[in-house]
């Protein structure tokens, strides 16, 4: 544990260096007023207005993944193609430290972008606002189905560089905006960038008028992404106990 606490430390330090603090405040700020303005201005209806909202966030979650992700990998890659991680004492406490910035700050950051959102909208459009109860728990849904995308970009961002990373999460945008869809009906399940879209779509309903016809989709989304996560953890810890550093992208 001690081994683990002077990682994470000196990460901090390390990470202090990068935009990557920053981008956790920058980035709720930025959509906060964006949305805030828009909504300002629209006569949207807006129970599905703020719903929307939340849909954005876990939409473009994947870009914002492979950004955040790129920070800590292609740090490490510049000093010597991975030369601290290839010859730290424990391959599993340094990834575990990496991992505990990702999951830790996105937390604050969801909490952040949906309390915040929350707080501006009362001042400009009270009738837009939701209950506490209903933001706090699209917050959570934000950040963890946000967990497979930090495992996933991490893995992309050491193994191929953070081209590839954007590339990507280029594509889960699309596929999920397409899961969006009736096509998405049967399958959305298996496709990791869309559990967010459709899960927010699932808990808005189900608050809204107690559909119980929801219930058992979102059962079955929650159980695949707990299942999916949790191997793409495994998979990412074993293969990093294998990984022998990348050259640095141009």
């Amino acid at each position: 544990m001690q081994k683990l606490s002077k990682q994470i430390t000196s990460d901090a330090i390390r990470l202090n260096k990068t935009s990557f603090f920053i981008l956790h405040l920058a980035i709720p700020v930025l959509g906060i007023l964006s949305f805030a303005a828009y909504q300002s201005m629209t006569i949207y209806a807006p129970d599905k207005f703020a719903i929307n909202y939340y849909q954005v966030l876990t939409l473009i979650y994947p870009l914002l993944a492979a950004w955040l992700c790129s920070i800590i990998t292609e740090q490490e890659v510049e000093a010597g193609g991975g030369f601290f991680l290839l010859s730290t004492p424990s391959r599993t406490k340094s990834l575990l430290s990496k991992l505990f910035y990702l999951v830790l700050f996105g937390l604050a950051a969801c909490l952040f972008v949906t309390m915040g959102y929350s707080g501006v909208i009362v001042f400009i459009r009270p009738e837009f606002s939701l209950p506490l109860s209903t933001t706090l728990r699209m917050a959570l849904l934000v950040w963890g189905c946000a967990f497979f995308e930090y495992l996933f970009h991490t893995w992309l961002g050491l193994r191929f560089g953070r081209n590839v990373s954007f590339a990507v999460a280029a594509v889960e945008i699309l596929f999920a905006a397409l899961m969006l869809t009736g096509l998405g009906e049967t399958i959305w399940f298996f496709v990791p960038s869309a559990w967010g879209v459709r899960l927010v779509s699932l808990l808005s309903r189900y608050l809204k008028g107690g559909d119980t016809a929801t219930v058992s989709a979102m059962q079955l989304g929650a159980l695949m992404a707990v299942i999916l996560t949790l191997l793409m953890l495994v998979f990412l810890f074993l293969w990093f106990r294998r990984w022998e550093g990348r050259e640095k992208e141009e």
